[in-house]
């Protein structure tokens, strides 16, 4: 150890690489300090000579880590990382990174939409925690990091009576018989918009449909492959009336329910242009995660049980099923307070106290 001519301390140490370290301080408790550190992290694996770069790690990530994700997944990743974190932070080494550049990036998005910002936040969390895991870097510097809630108020999520029938109205209307059918699908059973694609003839027998595959798209084409989002999603769906008519009357071209106007398997394209159809047939705004909602609202509705709507809708966790059964219910004040009404009505004596309750007498 010695002392420089700035009045600092110098030691110079090696490494368990063999490599040589200098450490600094004002003090000799500090160079101890860092002297410390390091061996702490040696000891805990950390490759301390390591200079890779965030953008060489979220590339290796990428390909190692999520080369087996569906490709919708994987291009979720990649645009997340290509379109808001490249250049705050892809030029920086992981092991300089500090939460306080994670914020900056954070700060960038944070006029971009909550789902925006949470797939730009999960992206940044999995690149640190797998260099964690890989003895680059001794902690995450995105764990503390959080989206900028906004205040708008949120999009409507589900359809009235109304608007139900006044869709199935139009969509009757439309010179395309997969109008109709494919608002069916996702309302009358809560498919998925890849589910109700990836659905084949071959899955529907004696009033019940059976999710198998899911169908998403590279470009324009269909993705080869046609796992379900989750283990969760495989399920067995009882059919309506209104929906096993439709299919009844369907033209069968293909192995696929819904195809392209001419009987092929679908594409990107055929789909929006399919979709531009029934939105515009219809003064409100309407997408098919709209109809799978309101699928779900119906169940609340008709009294499903939770766990039984929970399997139905293919969630594989029942919070998820619970917060929209809460929704519903919050803004049906009006039936639960009927409800109460009745309960204490059938419970009282004739508004004089409770039949048969028992006093004790001290």
């Amino acid at each position: 150890m010695k002392k420089r001519a700035d009045g600092r301390y110098q030691k110079k140490i090696t490494l368990a690489s063999g490599k040589q370290k200098f450490v600094y301080g004002r003090t000799l408790a500090e160079i101890n300090r860092q002297v410390d550190e390091i061996r702490a992290q040696e000891r805990a694996g950390l490759v301390l000579d390591d200079h890779t770069l965030v953008g060489e790690w979220a590339k290796k990530w990428l390909e190692t880590y999520k080369s087996k994700k569906r490709a919708k997944t994987v291009s979720m990743y990649r645009n997340a990382y290509n379109k808001h974190i490249m250049e705050h932070i892809g030029a920086m080494a992981l092991r300089d990174v500090r939460p306080v550049h994670i914020q900056e990036v954070m700060q960038a998005v944070a006029d971009k939409s909550e789902s925006t910002q949470n797939k730009v936040l999960i992206t940044l969390k999995q690149i640190f925690r797998t260099a964690m895991e890989n003895h680059l870097i001794s902690s995450n510097p995105a764990m503390g990091a959080s989206i900028t809630k906004h205040n708008a108020p949120p999009k409507k999520k589900y359809l009235t009576t109304e608007e139900t029938s006044a869709l199935f109205d139009a969509a009757a209307k439309i010179d395309d018989h997969r109008a109709a059918l494919l608002c069916g699908l996702c309302l009358y059973c809560g498919l998925r918009r890849e589910e109700a694609l990836g659905l084949q003839w071959g899955d529907i027998k004696d009033g019940v449909l059976t999710v198998n595959r899911a169908v998403t798209f590279i470009g324009n084409r269909p993705d080869p492959n046609q796992e379900l989002k989750t283990k969760a999603a495989h399920r067995a769906i009882p059919i309506p009336a209104s929906l096993q008519a439709m299919l009844d009357s369907a033209p069968r071209r293909n192995l696929y329910v819904i195809t392209t106007a001419d009987g092929n398997p679908m594409t990107q394209i055929a789909f929006k242009r399919l979709w531009d159809k029934i939105a515009a047939a219809v003064p409100f705004r309407v997408t098919p995660h709209m109809l799978r909602h309101t699928y779900c609202t119906s169940l609340v509705l008709a009294g499903v049980h939770l766990k039984r709507a929970q399997y139905l809708m293919g969630h594989s966790s029942i919070q998820m099923t619970a917060n929209i059964y809460s929704h519903i219910e919050a803004q049906d004040v009006a039936n639960i307070a009927k409800k109460i009404d009745i309960f204490f009505a059938q419970a009282g004596d004739d508004g004089e106290g409770p039949k048969n309750r028992k006093v004790v007498k001290k």
